[in-house]
């Protein structure tokens, strides 16, 4: 065949080697390892539990059920503060009476079950307010307006 020949694709002599560049190989690899990567470092680093959701505050490290979580009417109510700090609950505006309470001062945890006999038997069903007034343990309780509080709204199923 003579150069120059002429088939269907056109010109012989004018056509592209069909070979791949090694750079383009190179650069899709690495994007679709970059993109891999950050898939990974996200999933990994990503926090979707209840708890991780809660916004607590420096004092207050965790409550249960977290806000906005739906609860059964039995569910144990706790909060975990800080070490050294101790408290009461109040549950839709009403204070928790303190012999209802499980308080753990070595843990810093305060819970309430309901239960026969106590003062909420079952959590009302719909919308429940929690509030969680603290302070120091080794001193007696403070007036209204000089405790911390932390407050915040769960669910409960009927």
């Amino acid at each position: 065949m003579a150069s120059g020949t002429k088939f269907a694709g056109g010109d012989v002599s004018r056509r592209r080697p069909t070979g791949v560049h090694p750079w383009r190989v190179v650069i899709v690899v690495s994007g679709i390892a970059l993109v891999v990567s950050l898939f990974v470092v996200l999933g990994y680093n990503s926090d979707t539990t209840d708890q991780g959701r809660q916004g607590v505050t420096a004092d207050v490290r965790q409550v249960r059920p977290a806000p906005g979580s739906i609860a059964t009417p039995q569910a144990d109510v706790e909060v975990r503060l800080r070490s050294g700090l101790t408290g009461v609950l109040v549950l839709n505006g009403t204070r928790l009476p303190e012999d209802q309470l499980v308080i753990d001062n070595a843990t810093s945890t305060i819970t309430f079950r309901p239960a026969e006999g106590k003062d909420v038997e079952r959590l009302a069903a719909g919308r429940n307010d929690l509030v969680v007034l603290y302070w120091s343990q080794t001193e007696p309780e403070p007036p209204p307006g000089e405790r911390g509080n932390f407050g915040w709204s769960f669910q409960v199923g009927a």
